[in-house]
């Protein structure tokens, strides 16, 4: 079961008392400041959980007392200490903030008793040192929940209001509706019907509880009143058949269920044993439509299952057949895309097909060119798309039956279009074969290269969504890798220093010294050239430039074979994260190189036998040969030493069995490899207010976060740029700090807003405060 809003809060509660017993003593107890006493109505239902004192007038039964008291407990004198001795227990601070307890002889009297304990504690704040509130710890990527909450002030309030009701909500379900507004919280307010009618079904025994009596009976007349439903006599049974055949206000409690169905997890059962037991006659459509409507979970999954027996069919068609039954299945299933079935995952093949579909279409327009770099470039351009909806099919299925389904499909319409565009690159590879030339780069100040190892094209393009949906500027270029198309010949030519490596053992280049270019030789070598190299978890200098290396792509590939489909999303997250990071510490330009692509075909790739005394090193789809060795398949030169042969297997062949994921070999998902350059945009600008103080009618403002190359105003509307207040729009200090003057003293008092914007987009607004000209401000919020 998911995680609620309440689970997260005790985790991260737990989380702040962790330690190790080896290195240290564990806390006495975690001070929790809340001086605004935002967190109060959420205590009760936390103490359920975890042992909270709570510092206040005396009442054992919420344990609250005052600060001697909560001092005999933490000392375990009284009775009502009963936790164990492995938990810590929680003193909670209503009214109080961190930053007025830090000096003792300063602190309030009422917590003075306490206040030498709080060196044996530990505090539940932000990384910063500021005491949580709800929207921080909603937001926050360190240690909150990262999920956007709306800024406004309305939101605030309706936040602080629901606190207790957003206890119960699933982490899921926040997620999907962010950013979160002030309507939401307010909705969890409000009485709602279809909403307790769903609760209800969900848990009835555990929601009747809930409700006190007088609610009980007001919900069950409601119910009797508004559905013709009493749920005292009838039951859940009797509502979820209700709820299934959708007819009157059921059709809208049914649309508040699949509007977020995993919010009530016992509904799916429920719905499964309500379906009625007789069919309808099939001429009467009206009575038809109520038992073939898609609220019936066993309606879903016989469609899946016979979706599954055609797919498993399909492998045994030629290509064109395969496409055209393809599209007949869409027909057939594409609807099931919006039963509520699929939001729970229970429709995985029905959205698989819809990227084999678009494998079927990508593939049926081969390149018309027919040199290597033409060839490259129309696969740079278009061919990956086919490759990407092949990943996308395999990632939209989970166990291994319909892994089979989707892999009989693909060997009808992806393998003979992969086999046959890796011959025909090989052929032209031969025919006009490309002049690799290795290279040094000198550093550029505020430059970072990030090295991911194995980012394919098409998932390279996906990585590119990815960084303009975040709003980051994005450039996808491609180069060819060197031959063989394995990490060791290809990641030491990707690096800015290649040029000072020369022919080395096996597969790997090796200095003037003869040292071979492993990770620490590699890494020496860009020190030597003025690169700082970064640890995954640095960020570095921005005035200079560096090297870093990010992602697991390849060896996921290597371990996991075809669940490489599943996880590159995770991975490109990874990468994406990782750049935001580089990017908001100041790096100006972050250059992301690869080695090589590669090639998957559930199944395995097929075999090419290679006599193993002609080769000196056995790759699965590239040898290093012996001298004067013969072989019959394809050799190239190796990139680092052209006198030194390199045997390719033909085709998507391979020199090893059972592979499933390989590389090294000449085909333009192996040696096409992209070139992405990623910059800060306006809106990618992570950004907030710390403090914003009236001076008179001069307001100055600091801000925190990714500041560089922003400008603020203060304006009447946010996005309104014609409304400021101000001459001109002022540059933000590499500091934070920003100073604004509104020149019209008859604008004091009036309310008004603090912006901050890019220069290039002054109506797209990155951070904004409320404020009123003229007025003391708000410090430290």
């Amino acid at each position: 079961m998911s995680m609620t809003f309440l689970d997260a809060i005790v985790q991260a509660l737990r989380s702040a008392t962790a330690n190790n017993s080896n290195d240290t003593v564990a806390p006495l107890a975690l001070f929790w400041t809340d001086e605004t006493r935002e967190w109060e109505a959420v205590i009760p239902r936390l103490r359920e959980k975890v042992p909270v004192l709570t510092l206040g007038p005396y009442d054992l039964s919420t344990l609250t007392g005052p600060a001697i008291w909560i001092r005999c407990m933490l000392a375990r004198k009284l009775a009502e200490a009963n936790w164990g001795q492995e938990v810590t227990p929680i003193v909670y601070l209503p009214g109080y903030s961190r930053a007025s307890l830090r000096v003792v002889e300063e602190c309030p009297e009422a917590f003075k008793p306490l206040a030498g304990l709080q060196y044996l504690s530990v505090y539940w704040s932000q990384k910063n040192g500021r005491d949580w509130t709800l929207p921080a710890f909603l937001q926050s990527q360190a240690g909150g929940l990262g999920i956007n909450v709306a800024s406004d002030f309305q939101t605030a309030a309706a936040l602080r209001r629901a606190a207790a009701a957003l206890l119960d909500q699933r982490l899921e379900h926040l997620k999907a509706h962010a950013p979160l507004q002030a309507d939401f919280f307010n909705e969890l307010l409000t009485p709602d019907l279809a909403r307790q009618v769903l609760l209800w079904m969900n848990a009835p025994d555990e929601q009747k509880a809930k409700l006190s009596r007088e609610q009980w009976g007001a919900f069950c007349a409601q119910c009797r009143r508004e559905l013709g439903l009493d749920p005292e006599r009838d039951g859940e049974l009797t509502a979820a058949r209700r709820l299934g055949e959708q007819t009157g206000r059921w059709a809208q409690i049914w649309s508040r269920f699949a509007e977020a169905p995993a919010n009530y997890p016992a509904l799916p059962d429920l719905l499964r044993r309500a379906k009625p037991k007789s069919q309808p006659r099939e001429e009467n459509l009206l009575i038809s439509e109520v038992y073939f409507n898609g609220a019936w979970p066993q309606d879903n999954e016989s469609q899946e299952a016979d979706l599954r027996a055609a797919l498993l069919r399909v492998a045994k068609l030629a290509p064109q057949d395969a496409a055209r039954e393809l599209a007949r299945l869409e027909e057939t299933h594409s609807y099931r895309r919006e039963w509520v079935w699929a939001k729970l995952d229970a429709a995985p093949l029905a959205f698989a097909l819809e990227h084999l579909m678009n494998v079927a279409q990508a593939v049926a327009t081969p390149p018309g060119k027919t040199t290597t770099v033409d060839m490259a470039t129309w696969y740079a351009e278009k061919g990956w798309k086919a490759d990407l909806a092949a990943l996308q099919a395999l990632a939209a299925v989970r166990t291994n039956d319909d892994k089979e389904a989707v892999a009989a499909a693909l060997a009808a319409i992806y393998v003979p279009w992969l086999r046959d565009l890796s011959q025909r690159f090989q052929t032209a590879w031969e025919e006009d074969t490309p002049q690799l030339t290795k290279g040094n780069e000198e550093p550029q100040r505020g430059g970072v290269f990030l090295f991911v190892d194995g980012l394919r094209m098409d998932v390279a393009h996906a990585l590119k969504d990815k960084f303009q949906d975040e709003g980051f500027s994005c450039e996808l270029t491609f180069r060819l890798a060197p031959l063989p198309s394995v990490t060791e010949t290809a990641k030491p030519a990707a690096a800015p220093v290649a040029a000072s490596l020369y022919s080395g053992p096996e597969l790997a280049p090796a200095t003037k010294t003869g040292a071979q270019a492993n990770a620490e030789v590699l890494r020496k070598l860009l020190e030597e050239a003025g690169y700082a190299v970064l640890r995954p978890d640095e960020v570095g200098d921005p005035e200079g430039a560096a090297w870093t290396e990010c992602g697991r792509l390849d060896e996921i590939g290597h371990m996991e074979g075809w669940r490489l489909a599943a996880r590159a999303d995770e991975e490109l997250q990874g990468i994406l994260r990782r750049v935001r990071d580089l990017l908001d510490a100041g790096w100006q330009q972050v250059r992301i190189v690869t080695d090589h692509g590669w090639l998957l075909v559930l199944g395995g790739l097929p075999v090419h036998r290679l006599p193993e005394p002609a080769t000196e090193i056995r790759k699965g789809r590239a040898a290093r040969l012996k001298p004067g060795a013969t072989v019959d398949c394809m050799t190239v030169p190796w990139f680092w030493d052209s006198s030194i042969r390199i045997a390719v297997a033909p085709g998507i062949s391979c020199f090893i069995a059972g592979k499933e994921y390989e590389h090294g070999g000449i085909s333009p998902q192996e040696v096409v490899v992209p070139a992405l350059s990623v910059r800060t945009a306006a809106v990618a600008s992570a950004v907030y207010f710390e403090h914003c103080k009236w001076a008179g009618l001069r307001c100055k403002v600091r801000l925190g976060g990714a500041v560089q190359g922003l400008v603020a105003d203060i304006r009447t509307k946010a996005a309104d740029p014609s409304s400021s207040l101000t001459e001109a729009p002022k540059p933000v200090e590499k500091d934070g700090s920003v100073s604004l003057l509104c020149p019209d003293d008859g604008a004091e008092g009036r309310a008004a807003v603090v912006v901050v914007f890019a220069p290039d987009r002054p109506n797209r607004v990155l951070a904004q405060q409320p404020t009123v000209i003229g007025s003391g401000g708000v410090d430290g919020w």
